[in-house]
């Protein structure tokens, strides 16, 4: 009779901690393959603004119901628009520390540079915070850098890359690009590559493509087949596939300013003007790229397979262009 009391009662426990696991939706232990690496990536956030909140309060819920561990956030740029004055300045807890919930965002945040860190000196504040604060999940080690994720055994290589050439002086560009190319010659350690700066190669958006880029860091990437070239500038969410192009090219700009309207559509096989991130699954075998809007919803998803084979899961398109004059022609944008 106390056996079966006992019994009763463990079940009864068991049934009771599964409900409230399924209640709490994230209580359960995270599922990730111990060869799988997850990251989000975003750019073009730090306004300060509605867009911004919305965008960091979508990411914290989304990140929290995901049943997988997140290995970083790549920042593609413009994380300060408002200046900066010190590491001291307000912004750091107000536009970064808070704004990205620290108990559902708790991972490494990796900073590239954008045009507007670039001005009134901010690039070296941000520097410099990172340097004064190494238990920040801000993680900022130098102007370009290296990265292999997980470090104990990487599956995914990453070059944090400054684009804003017309803020480096031509010996600074020269040493950047030679850096680049010493690096991606080196014998391949990781299934994937990755490169990650503020301006894209292409875009169908406002600042459309870039010019310099293309000509002195393309054939890089051809020559090294560079899985994927992840950015910003424009404030938009992209997925660009050129034709005789091994990469693939992911713009996630909507971080946290008004979107800006498509300027064209005849490059694909997604472009809408929406605010949100990108989510990033890579195994040896394949990469998940989902793109997440700032409501939460997924509105574009593709595969891709370790030997460049790319299959749109889902998608909802282009949004229709708008006629109007680009920002930026060839060049590297100021805007």
């Amino acid at each position: 009779m106390q056996r079966g009391f006992i019994a009763f009662t463990w079940i009864l426990l068991v049934g009771m901690a599964a409900g409230l696991a399924r209640a709490e939706g994230n209580s359960a232990a995270p599922t990730t393959r111990p060869d799988e690496v997850n990251l989000i990536a975003m750019g073009d956030w730090g306004s300060g603004a509605a867009p911004q909140r919305a965008v960091a309060n979508t990411l914290a819920d989304y990140v929290a119901a995901q049943p997988v561990t997140f290995d970083g956030t790549i920042l593609v740029g413009d994380n300060f628009y408002v200046p900066l004055k010190s590491i001291n300045d307000p912004a750091w807890q107000n536009l970064f520390e808070t704004m990205y919930d620290p108990a559902k965002l708790a991972m490494p945040f990796y900073v590239a540079l954008g045009n507007h860190d670039c001005q009134q000196g901010k690039f070296q504040i941000e520097l410099d915070y990172a340097k004064a604060h190494p238990e920040s999940r801000w993680k900022f080690p130098s102007r370009w850098y290296r990265l292999e994720l997980p470090e104990d055994k990487p599956l995914v290589t990453i070059f944090m890359l400054d684009s804003d050439k017309d803020y480096l002086s031509a010996e600074q560009w020269k040493q950047e690009s030679k850096w680049l190319a010493s690096e991606l010659a080196k014998p391949r350690t990781t299934p994937w590559v990755m490169a990650a700066a503020h301006h894209p190669l292409f875009s169908n958006g406002s600042h459309g493509d870039t010019g310099p880029l293309q000509r002195e860091w393309g054939p890089l990437f051809k020559k090294y087949s560079v899985d994927f070239y992840v950015c910003g500038h424009d404030h938009d969410l992209q997925h660009i596939q050129p034709d005789g192009w091994f990469t693939s090219f992911i713009l996630c700009g909507g971080g946290g300013k008004t979107p800006r309207p498509m300027r064209m559509t005849n490059r694909g096989p997604f472009s809408r003007s929406l605010d949100g991130f990108v989510h990033m699954e890579l195994t040896p075998e394949k990469a998940v790229v989902k793109y997440i809007d700032s409501e939460g919803k997924l509105v574009h998803e593709f595969d891709r397979s370790k030997a460049g084979a790319v299959q749109v899961v889902t998608t909802t398109g282009h949004d229709q262009p708008t006629k109007h004059q680009l920002k930026a022609i060839n060049g590297i944008g100021a805007d």
